[in-house]
């Protein structure tokens, strides 16, 4: 289990989460795709292994991931200009200038990408563009839950309606003919790419704390509905062809700046780390329920079996038995 804190500003834990990531891969190629390397026996093996050729890289997330769908997405220079992202300090560190990426410079998906000699992936909604060494779907506001389950909670910001985990799948499967062509031989390309899904959960909480002001607590009541989304999408994409997916936790709520002063009532409320404590409560570890059906429910016969992990970061993997099977890191 690893434990670590995050500083209270998100704006630079790109770079921490990303090395987490490319560790992770690594360390599952040198091991062969074993779940028992130790934590010393995994960081030799992570300085010993070459990095994993892989076709492409395609991402799914929400803000945490974006590199442009939101701006590509826009249609006119007033929604832009609303945009945070597209005004200084935003990419300043990396790119000299605004590239619609929630950050001072690159964001995780672009340092992974790197470390995997891969380019940085274009937006899926640019035109134009060459998709075939990788495309990123995520989108600001991105959702595991589906609007339609928010609206029918009387939520109606349509911020939240961006491009939820099953719009972007969508996304992607439209795609695919202009990446790899049929789809035989497309299951063939995709199943030598690596998938980034998510972080996805952030924003499901997000619209139970500040759209409906609920508890830390209250908002955990809808953690087996987020888990059974994300669960089902991982399947939606192994069913593509997709081999090597990793889904990643997200970052602790009381750490996001906006929460800070919205819930923050001075420092009893804070941890070490200067985060809301109650609200570092979410997610709760949500993990383990990805191998557990829902009440009256039952998981499909082909859903992955993931290892309980520390949501905090990027841990162990869990690779289902027999040659060729799934690679599923959570």
């Amino acid at each position: 289990q690893v434990t670590m804190k995050l500083p209270s500003l998100y704006l630079r834990p790109s770079l921490l989460m990303a090395s987490l990531v490319i560790q992770l891969i690594t360390v599952v190629v040198a091991s062969g795709g074993g779940s028992g390397t130790t934590s010393s026996t995994a960081a030799a093996a992570a300085a010993a292994a070459p990095t994993k050729k892989y076709n492409a890289m395609f991402t799914f997330g929400d803000s945490m991931d974006e590199t442009g769908n939101i701006c590509v997405g826009s249609s006119n220079k007033t929604e832009l200009n609303v945009l945070t992202c597209t005004h200084p300090p935003y990419g300043e560190t990396y790119f000299g200038r605004p590239s619609c990426r929630w950050c001072d410079g690159r964001v995780v998906v672009d340092f992974v990408a790197q470390a995997l000699g891969l380019p940085l992936l274009p937006p899926s909604k640019a035109k134009g563009k060459d998709f075939r060494r990788g495309v990123n779907m995520a989108i600001t506001g991105g959702t595991a839950m589906n609007f339609s389950f928010y609206k029918s909670l009387g939520i109606e910001n349509l911020v939240w309606n961006h491009g939820s985990l099953d719009t972007q799948i969508q996304w992607f499967k439209e795609l695919l003919p202009s990446i790899c062509g049929r789809e035989q031989s497309c299951k063939g390309y995709v199943r030598k790419s690596l998938f980034m899904f998510g972080a996805y959960g952030g924003n499901d909480y997000n619209v139970q704390l500040l759209e409906r002001g609920l508890t830390p607590e209250q908002a955990m009541n809808y953690t087996p509905k987020i888990v059974g989304a994300i669960a089902n999408g991982v399947v939606k994409l192994i069913a593509l062809g997709a081999v090597h997916v990793v889904v990643p936790g997200i970052f602790p709520t009381g750490c996001l700046p906006i929460f800070l002063p919205l819930f923050g009532d001075g420092d009893a409320d804070l941890d070490d780390a200067g985060c809301l404590k109650a609200y570092n409560l979410l997610p709760p570890d949500q993990v383990p329920q990805l191998d557990a059906p829902e009440a009256g429910g039952s998981p499909p016969a082909e859903a992955p079996q993931l290892d309980e992990a520390h949501v905090r970061g990027l841990l162990r993997p869990r690779v289902p038995d027999g040659p060729g099977a799934p690679q599923v890191w959570v």
